[in-house]
Order: C-alpha cells, then structure tokens, then sequence
C-alpha cells in the first residue's frame, strides 16, 4: 500500500459517488456518475469504511481494494428530525487503484463540509426536490477536474419561509424593529464559497458574525403587515450557492543535495519573504551566491552540512534554487543544442547581456558572447578561452557567463569520472590511496572526490595521473 502511494503517479477520477446510511436499508450509493461503475459487489465490501463507526467520521478514508481506489470524508449531521437522530453520508472520488490520490483529499474534504453547510441550511440532502440537481453535479465536477483540475459548483436552493415569523407578523408581532428570520442570519454560515442573496453576491465564511447580521437590520424601522407581504411576494423564491474547486498537483521529491552542489538563487521571492523560512534557511541565505558549494556554505555559515543540505532540498522543493557544478578555470564546457535559442530569441539575448556584463555601465556585444560559448568544447579548458579572447576585456564576466549558460541550457559540462581497473598483479596490496579507489568506480566525479578528501582539482589529478591503474572518462 505505501509502495503505491509513493510511486503511483497521479490518475483521473473515474467516478463520484454520494452515500449516505438509510435508517432501514443501511449504507447504499443515492447517486453515482458514471452510474454502476462502483458495483453493489464492490460497494458491500467497503460500505463499512464508506460509512464508517462515529470514532472515525469526519476524517479522510481511503480504501484500496477489489481494482478502485475510493477517497471519502465521511460526515454526520446531528438533528433529532431524522431518523436515529442523525444523518450520515459521504462523498467519494473513485480512481485507479495504482493511481496516486492524496492530492484529492483537499477537494473531497471541501466537499463534504459543503454539503454539510448546505444541508444545515437549506435541506439541501433532504430535500426530495434539491436533491434532483446532485447527478448533474458530480458529471460537472468529474468532467472539470479531469479536464482542468478546477471547478465551479452551482447550486440552486429553494426559498424556506418559517411559519413562526409569519404568524408573528399577522399578529403584530414584537413592539420593537423587525428581526431577520432564522434563516436570514444562517445565510452567513454557509462554508467556503458565494451565495447569492437579494441579487448580490455575498462571499461565506466558517464562521458566522452576528455583529453583520444585526448592524445589517439595524436601521429598519418596525413593518406593517401589509408591507411584510409585499416584501415577502416580491422576494426572489430560491438563492445561488456557489463553490470553487481546484486540484493541486502533488509535487514531485527535490533531488539529492551533495556537498560538491551549488545552489543559485532563481527567485526573488526567497529575500522577499524572508522571515517566513526557518532559522537555519535564514542563515544560509546570505552565502548563496551561485558559486560557493554546500560544504564552503556550510563552512561559512558555521552550519552542520546535512542541515545545509536538507535546507536547500527544501528550497529546491518550492522552485527557489537551482543547483549547478562547481566553476573552476579548469573546467571544460561544450556548447549544446539549446544555443539556437540565444540567436533566435531577442528577450533572451538581452537578458544574457545584462547578466554576464563585467560592468554595468555599459553591454557586452551579442557577437562576443556567442563567439565565447561557440569556442566551448572538448579538450578546451576556461582557462584556455580566458588566454585566447580575454573576456574581461569585452566587458565580459567568465564566471556569470557560464553560470547563464548552465542555468539555460546553452552549455554543460564535461565531468571527470576516475576508473579503477583491475590490477593484473596477484600480488599487489593497498596501498594509502585505497580511500581514494573506493571512489574511483565511474560513478564519482572530480568535483565529488574533491569534496570529500578536501583535495584541490591539480592534487587530485596529480595522484591519478601516477596511477596506471586508474582511467579517466569524460562525460
């Protein structure tokens, strides 16, 4: 079960069903669309957890059985005017059963409070005559979110005049101002979404402010009967509740962070919101500046380096960073495919003048810059561009240039992966540098061994260019 919810990728919905527990009956489906695709079979199996004991209601359930995935929140509502003095139902989407739901749960939940509000208010579930509009809503809700992972929900509720009032008014009721019905004031109640009142539109809320409700009759002066009346005839019979929906997807899990990563800042919402990170992100913030990696981070910072690690995951998770390879003169790059876009796209041309210019005051040509990324291939090191064009002399940053080409896809580099072969000596024993052929298996790159051992990129080199056992391969 947790195998499949973790790598399950996210399905459509496949039916929407409304349940509720008859007092004579027991559990069964009032309506579902597409109609039998949760077959009685089906439905008697997991009837127990669809409408479930009173310690588990109100709360998400999902069920994993018999080829569906069926997510629901089951909901009660106490009243004594139903039958064993409660009403018991729920609404549940329907999915594959290798398909991930969890990013439904939110609208489910939404739902049910929903029909809840609605139900409280107006009778909506109990009413024989508001209750025809439900199949069209869940093919409306259905349809919308597979097609675009949001809705709009529109129900019409008929108009529920209290006798009480009414006989009050006939009788002439109080001496002081006339109060709103019951029914008036419960209009403010009703839970996340829009009411339509009298012709305006109201937004609702969870909680209802009897403060709104008195100051919005306050200034209404005591009616005649007659008056009463024509207000009454002339009021609209039925009002609009409105919901909003929206399924958000689940994001998938930020790669692993390792020491010899960069982290550089690609949103401005990082500084903006500042104080809405943790301590430690707050810490760290300030020595992100595209080029120092996470073991120099945390060096500086005077941080563990697994919480720098799990920070920058983190920031990784909402967008903010992008991680790239550690820059180094001896580097090598080769310009890729995604060069086009630098002679094609105007924008881009002007956004990679402002960021790789030396000086702010004036703008590299476009020329050298294409001319540098062009002589970027293999066997030719940074320090060999630097020599042959000197790029600062073009008003050109090196540094910023190969960042904006990374972060775009113009270049990549060319890592070294050490290869420890087999040695053909039955005799030959470890020698000190074992720790450093433990590594050397083509999965870990310079920058990685580097990192680790705490070994410039030329002591490095210079220990496995003596080794003849150990290849190098560029990729």
């Amino acid at each position: 079960m947790k195998m499949t919810e973790e790598f399950g990728k996210e399905g459509p919905i496949r039916s929407i069903f409304l349940s509720e527990f008859h007092h004579i009956a027991g559990p069964k489906i009032l309506y579902q669309y597409p109609e039998k695709y949760v077959t009685k079979e089906v439905f008697d199996a997991v009837s127990v957890f669809i409408i479930p004991k009173p310690q588990i209601l109100k709360r998400i359930i999902t069920v994993n059985v018999l080829g569906v995935k069926i997510t629901g929140y089951p909901n009660e509502i106490k009243n004594p005017k139903y039958a064993r003095n409660a009403l018991i139902f729920n609404l549940c989407f329907v999915c594959d059963s290798t398909a991930r739901t969890v990013h439904y749960e939110p609208a489910v939940k939404k739902l049910s409070e929903y029909l809840e509000n609605l139900e409280q208010e107006n009778g909506f579930l109990s009413n024989e005559d508001s209750r025809e509009q439900i199949p069209d809503m869940l093919k409306h809700i259905l349809e919308e979110l597979n097609a675009t992972g949001k809705c709009t929900v529109t129900i019409t509720l008929s108009e529920q005049k209290l006798s009480v009032n009414e006989n009050s008014e006939r009788k002439g009721g109080d001496k002081g101002e006339r109060r709103p019905s019951l029914l008036n004031e419960r209009r403010h109640q009703v839970t996340e979404g829009k009411i339509t009142y009298d012709g305006h539109e109201r937004r609702l809320s969870m909680i209802t402010d009897q403060r709104q409700v008195d100051s919005a009759f306050k200034g209404f002066r005591k009616q005649s009967y007659s008056e009463a009346k024509i207000r009454r005839n002339s009021a609209d019979s039925s009002t609009t509740s409105v919901l909003h929906l929206k399924v958000v997807g689940v994001w998938p899990d930020p790669p692993r962070v390792l020491d010899h990563h960069v982290p550089v800042l690609i949103s401005e919402r990082v500084y903006s919101r500042g104080d809405h990170w943790d301590l430690t992100t707050q810490q760290i913030l300030p020595y992100i500046d595209g080029f120092a990696h996470i073991a120099k981070i945390a060096a500086a910072a005077d941080v563990e380096n697994n919480l720098v690690k799990a920070c920058v995951e983190n920031l990784l998770y909402y967008d903010q960073v992008q991680l790239l390879p550690i820059f180094q003169y001896s580097n090598i790059y080769t310009v890729t495919s995604g060069i086009q876009k630098l002679y094609e796209d105007r924008d881009l041309q002007e956004e990679c003048q402002r960021a790789v210019c030396k000086h702010c005051s004036t703008q590299p040509q476009q020329s050298h810059i294409l001319m540098l990324y062009c002589s970027m291939t293999y066997g030719v090191t940074v320090r060999d561009l630097c020599i042959r064009f000197n790029p600062q002399a073009l008003n050109i940053d090196e540094r910023k240039l190969i960042q904006f080409g990374l972060q775009n896809g113009l270049i990549r580099r060319l890592h070294c992966y050490p290869i420890l072969l087999p040695s053909e000596d039955p005799h030959h024993t470890p020698t000190k540098q074992s720790a450093i052929h433990t590594m050397c298996n083509g999965l870990h790159s310079y920058d990685e061994i580097c990192c680790k051992f705490g070994l410039t990129f030329r002591e490095l080199n210079d220990k496995i260019e003596r080794d003849p056992n150990i290849l190098i391969l560029w990729k």
